[in-house]
């Protein structure tokens, strides 16, 4: 047959976000046609067309083609996008030709060779890129020997490799004027990322967060030379320590799969986590298409900044073919909220030495238990401006859905103050709703009554009679006193009769 396919030439990677995948074409290898007259001048005259036709992967590889046209349940790849060149110094209208072109190859660096001799291709024809059914067409009317080159593929597919064809295409005795080919790429869906922040209340706690990978089928000969995950983290988040992160495999049913520690790497350099598949590991995954590869690790939360924590990872997979495509995940984020309280007197002066604790729910709240720490602090003091900042309290679960609710308990007043009855023990503390964003939250203003003063006797009062009676009492019996004085001294000085 007339159709030849090669092993990938040296490919750039398809884009920043590309997955790659294996031109598989299931065609022959050159060989002298067994029936078609080849004998030169018996080829029918063009125009000639190429039907190209772009696939995904099989498990099974795929079935051989023969250059008329196949029906396959397989999924289409659109997007991409082919070039047509002829191949210069086979003339087709000759035996000698013919004998010439069942020879040729094209070697590791896209050239085309045959016999000890590299051959030159002529300028070549860029197609339209393929269609939603994957299809991509060239004609002309020149026969020749044409290498078929794949230019650029979407994102997920890698770039496949470039084969022969001749025009017309000998087959079964007859010409084939209208040739059909079915190239195909091993398509791999973009890496998982997931956030688990269950439990984690305040800056300072530990967030796990999740890249899930789906092992690509590869053709045979085609086996990985590398399987890596890495995961740059945003400066708000501290790293793990390498012994933290835990690297699982699993069947695509869910099965485990044994995976020792041996079969990877795990370091971390600065913000970036980065699990390496070794050698044993490669052939492990190369052996497993449609594992799922998962790399968990806990990071903790050190600030808020804008209230919003992005993460992507990235996959890089290289293969025997020479393509190295790297793809990112899917952003998952973390949402947290400052909230910002300022305590006053009924006056609107502010207040200093007020205390206050935070709790994820109500009942918690109204037996003080758990309070959430924020940096470490589960106690938050008004300052001399009446001001508590508490900053750093988690939006939203996983970073998404409903804001979440805090409720906030006043535990201990300023001196001469008591507690905000909004704010109390007893009710369960105050409901704050905490919206992503440093600066998405109002300032909560919470005012505490005076203690009252203690009770004082009033002027008037049966307190102030009692000693007003007590000094008439006394000054009544001092006159008494006299006037018996008197009346004696005068009892004594009378003559007697």
């Amino acid at each position: 047959m007339a159709i030849t396919r090669r092993r990938a030439i040296t490919r750039r990677p398809a884009a920043a976000i590309g997955i790659g995948a294996l031109v598989l074409l299931g065609a022959a290898a050159f060989a002298a046609p067994a029936n078609a007259d080849t004998t030169g001048g018996n080829a029918p005259a063009g125009p000639y067309t190429l039907t190209i036709t772009k696939l995904q992967n099989p498990a099974g590889g795929g079935t051989p083609a023969d250059g008329t046209p196949q029906t396959s349940s397989l999924p289409p790849i659109p997007g991409v996008v082919f070039s047509v060149a002829p191949v210069n110094g086979v003339d087709l209208t000759s035996p000698a030709g013919w004998t010439t072109a069942a020879g040729l190859t094209v070697n590791a660096a896209g050239q085309v060779v045959g016999g000890g001799t590299t051959y030159t291709t002529g300028a070549a024809t860029a197609l339209p890129a393929t269609g939603a059914t994957g299809v991509t067409t060239y004609s002309t009317s020149t026969a020749a020997v044409y290498e078929v080159t794949e230019t650029s593929a979407p994102a997920g597919t890698e770039l496949g490799a470039p084969f022969l064809v001749t025009l017309p295409l000998p087959q079964s005795g007859n010409w084939l004027t209208d040739v059909s080919v079915y190239p195909k790429n091993t398509v791999q869906g973009a890496p998982v990322k997931t956030v688990d922040d269950a439990g984690a209340y305040g800056v300072g706690s530990s967030v796990t967060w999740s890249v899930e990978s789906t092992v690509p089928n590869q053709v045979a000969g085609d086996a990985f030379t590398r399987y890596s995950l890495a995961d740059p983290l945003d400066a708000r988040l501290t790293p793990p320590a390498a012994a933290s992160v835990a690297v699982s495999l699993a069947s695509p049913t869910g099965a485990a799969i044994a995976l020792p520690a041996t079969d990877y790497t795990v370091s971390v350099a600065g913000q970036t986590v980065m699990v390496d598949f070794t050698a044993s590991g490669l052939a492990l995954l190369t052996a497993n298409p449609g594992a799922v590869v998962t790399a968990a690790f806990p990071t903790v939360v050190n600030a808020v900044g804008g209230g919003t924590i992005q993460n992507i990872a990235n996959q890089t997979i290289s293969t025997q073919s020479g393509s190295t495509t790297t793809t990112p995940s899917d952003m998952v984020q973390e949402t947290w909220g400052d909230v910002t309280l300022h305590k006053v007197d009924p006056n609107g002066k502010a207040l200093a030495g007020a205390q206050f604790q935070v709790f994820s729910s109500k009942s918690d709240a109204q037996s003080l238990s758990d309070p959430v720490a924020v940096g470490g602090a589960t106690t938050f003091t008004s300052d001399a401006s009446g001001d508590v900042a508490i900053d750093g309290l988690k939006a939203q679960n996983d970073g998404a859905g409903a804001d979440l609710s805090y409720y906030i308990v006043e535990t201990q007043a300023p001196a001469g103050y008591v507690i905000a009855p909004a704010f109390a023990q007893s009710a369960g503390g105050y409901a704050q709703t905490v919206a992503p964003g440093s600066s998405a939250n109002a300032t909560v203003t919470v005012t505490d009554p005076q203690a009252p003063p203690i009770a004082l006797p009033l002027t008037g009062s049966t307190g102030t009679a009692v000693f007003v009676g007590g000094g008439l009492a006394l000054a009544a019996l001092a006159v008494a006193a006299a006037v018996l004085v008197v009346r004696r001294r005068a009892s004594e000085e009378e003559p007697a009769a």
